[in-house]
């Protein structure tokens, strides 16, 4: 009978400490979920702020009559803004 108190005992230690480390983790994905909430916002504002520096340089080259070198004009192409060159492309 003791025998079995003792491992009653241990076992009710165990949970206890199964729960305190349950309650720990669970905070630890709580602050991570808020961590990459705000990370994804930030990304997106950047991400906002990209978009509108590419269409004023895109402008300021155009206005300027500068082509655009190649590297800028795919990355354009990929992110379907349309460039100098690829109106001049697409006239016939």
């Amino acid at each position: 009978m003791e025998t079995l108190r003792t491992q009653l005992r241990s076992q009710s230690e165990d949970i206890d400490h199964l729960e305190a480390e349950n309650s720990d983790h669970r905070a630890t994905i709580k602050n991570l979920q808020t961590e990459i909430a705000h990370v994804r916002t930030v990304q997106q504002a950047d991400a906002q702020d990209l978009i509108q520096l590419a269409g004023r340089f895109l402008a300021l080259s155009r206005g300027a009559g500068i082509e655009l070198d190649i590297g800028t004009k795919e990355l354009f192409r990929c992110r379907g803004w349309t460039t100098i060159a690829r109106k001049a492309e697409a006239r016939p």
